[in-house]
């Protein structure tokens, strides 16, 4: 069993359940439970792979068997089962074993994100929701200090997902705005998926026929604007009233993007700049439109 073998196995494996976390903490509605268990999945792979990368007798079980030591000492021929039949030592051990071979100490909340871990895992039951992004924020800074040891560099490990785990550490982006920039981003990604490939004619042929329909789930009035995720014309719904002075006030409810599929609502709205304006005339109202009491 090759050791460089197992270390990069071990950091691909991390750096698949590490991106997850972060897709299930970033979701609509968030799935805290899967987030936090995959973060700490992560966080055990990656000890892992600093280990094996050392030495992969560093992975040992406290207390292991002779099938054990002949897989980690390269014998695993001599063996039944192979590297299948492998037991090496949990996650605790695994950050502690770190610390004391490479000086790379945990933070503080790292043992409290593998504690609510062993509870999704073995009770179904996590910590509190409010602790979810403190305890994914020390996953990923605990991550981002062993990739220099890998030879590996945090835009690589986290790709898309970089500037938002740069976001989730820093405790100054609120948690409507780290949603908020992670909503713009998959579409942006949608955009790039959709117009991949295409001529420069045939993007316009396909951008004019999107932006020309609301999305579903729309208010009665629409308006249109420019969409912050691709620059598309896409379509804010809203409720109109008329000003003590003549003026028609339009209250924007709703933001859609059928070329990006980009939606925004509540505060989101304020974050893209799309706030409540004056019209010179009344918002023509959607022919086809039923209230959607989802976003009444």
């Amino acid at each position: 069993m090759d050791k460089d073998e197992i270390r990069d196995q071990l950091v691909s494996s991390a750096q698949r359940w590490a991106r997850t976390s972060v897709d299930a903490y970033l979701e609509e509605p968030a799935d805290q439970d899967f987030a936090v268990h995959h973060m700490a999945v992560a966080v055990e792979h990656i000890a892992k792979a600093c280990l094996a990368s050392a030495t992969l007798t560093l992975l040992a079980n406290p207390k292991p068997s002779v099938h054990d030591l002949l897989v980690l000492g390269g014998q695993e021929d001599k063996t039944e089962k192979g590297r299948a039949g492998l037991r090496t030592i949990g996650g605790a051990d695994a950050v502690t074993r770190v610390a004391e071979v490479l000086g790379k100490k945990a933070p503080a909340l790292l043992a409290a994100l593998r504690d609510a871990r062993n509870g999704v895992t073995h009770m179904g039951w996590g910590r509190p929701s409010s602790e979810c992004r403190e305890l994914l924020a020390a996953g990923v800074t605990y991550i981002d200090s062993l990739l220099p040891g890998l030879l590996k560099e945090p835009t690589w490990f986290w790709e898309h997902h970089y500037e938002a785990c740069k976001s989730l550490v820093a405790k100054a982006t609120s948690e409507q705005e780290l949603r908020y920039a992670a909503k713009i981003r998959r579409a942006q990604e949608t955009f790039a998926t959709t117009t991949k490939g295409l001529s420069d004619s045939e993007k316009t042929t396909l951008l004019a026929s999107l932006s020309t329909v609301p999305p579903p789930g729309m208010w009665g009035l629409l308006i249109t604007a420019p969409c912050p995720a691709c620059g598309s014309s896409a379509f804010v719904s809203g409720r109109d009233k008329s000003g003590e002075y003549g003026d028609v006030w339009f209250f924007p409810r709703r933001f859609g993007c059928r070329v990006c599929k980009l939606t925004l609502t509540g505060q989101e709205l304020d974050l893209a700049g799309i706030e409540a304006q004056t019209l010179n005339e009344e918002p023509e109202p959607d022919p086809d439109w039923e209230p959607d009491f989802d976003f009444m």
